[in-house]
């Protein structure tokens, strides 16, 4: 029987003049801890190669909800049977709202009506480039993922790790939780590079990181309702943030409790890639777009880009040759 999946998809256009006017404004109340970097939002013009992507390599998908401030591309059919257009005052509690704080969007993305109870989270550097079976994504009820250990790199985003780490680890006694569910956190799914590294960090007593793919993810929205009964002080007092704060907790919340939990099928992730788009590597990206090298890619973008413009040229140059036909949510 096939499963029914929705995708998630947040986008914004920083090119739009309303929207703007808006976050500056609200950049202008923030404060000092604030992330308000506009390189966060950067549009690259290539949300087209997106659905075109959803289309050819996951056409089971059964619905796309796609998040916006409010504005859409002009090529978007906006009709479409498949598509959901979701705006942030549609989902997100009035008492949240303005925000420009993905992590506040993510949070409260199990509150849109009609969402499955199967979805997968996309951010917008996230493509598929090869063919997807529904069991990429959920397997026996379960979302697929791989559990690994790891230390926090420290940045402004393992602030924010560290706050949801510091739940878990008051819910879940970490040696309990591993020896419970031992098949899924040493399976042989993962590659002995994987189990190796999970291994040395087994005499901690509690979680000190769990890797973080940044991929696709899927996840359950009757989990995300029970995080929230679970967390709902912690979660509100983040969503009140108009902007990504240090004390903030995120969505990884969910899936580090999902892993605590044992509640997931193990994959491995192999046929996944985290780019860093600079003028040194946009080649290699590229190429590997285009020689469809992974199942699925995120190009993170990156302050070590000398020329916009053409970077974003080349990138989409790369996707037109992997996807140059419309796909059926594009004006044609």
């Amino acid at each position: 029987m096939q499963q029914e999946i929705d995708f998630v998809i947040f986008w914004v256009d920083d090119t739009d003049p309303a929207w703007r006017e808006a976050f500056l404004a609200a950049r202008r109340e923030s404060c000092p801890e604030d992330d308000a970097s506009l390189i966060r939002v950067r549009c690259w013009h290539n949300l087209h190669y997106w659905f075109r992507s959803v289309e050819r390599f996951a056409p089971w998908v059964r619905r796309v909800h796609l998040v916006t401030w409010g504005h859409l591309p002009s090529w978007l059919v906006e009709q479409h049977p498949k598509l959901n257009i979701v705006l942030h005052t549609d989902f997100i509690p009035q008492q949240y709202l303005p925000t420009f704080n993905s992590l506040t969007i993510g949070l409260n993305l199990h509150r849109i009506e009609g969402l499955g109870e199967q979805f997968v989270v996309f951010n917008d550097d996230m493509f598929l480039t090869r063919e997807c079976r529904p069991e990429d994504f959920f397997r026996n009820g379960l979302p697929c993922d791989m559990a690994r250990l790891s230390i926090v790199q420290p940045s402004s985003i393992g602030h924010i790790i560290y706050n949801d780490l510091e739940l878990i680890n008051a819910k879940w006694d970490k040696r309990k939780a591993m020896r419970r569910h031992w098949r899924k956190w040493m399976n042989p799914r993962y590659g002995i590079s994987n189990l190796l590294k999970t291994m040395t960090l087994l005499p901690w007593s509690v979680f000190p990181g769990m890797s973080d793919h940044h991929m696709p993810q899927p996840y359950l929205r009757s989990h995300c309702y029970r995080c929230w009964e679970e967390w709902g002080e912690a979660l509100d007092t983040a969503c009140r943030h108009r902007f990504r704060h240090l004390t903030n907790v995120s969505d990884y919340l969910f899936r580090y409790d999902m892993l605590a939990a044992g509640e997931f099928s193990p994959r491995n992730m192999n046929d996944c890639c985290l780019m860093t788009i600079k003028d040194s590597t946009i080649e290699h990206i590229a190429h590997d777009i285009t020689t469809r090298r992974w199942r699925m890619i995120c190009i993170n973008d990156s302050n070590d880009i000398s020329d916009f413009d053409s970077m974003r040229d080349r990138l989409n140059s790369a996707f037109d040759e992997l996807l140059p036909a419309k796909s059926t949510y594009e004006k044609q």
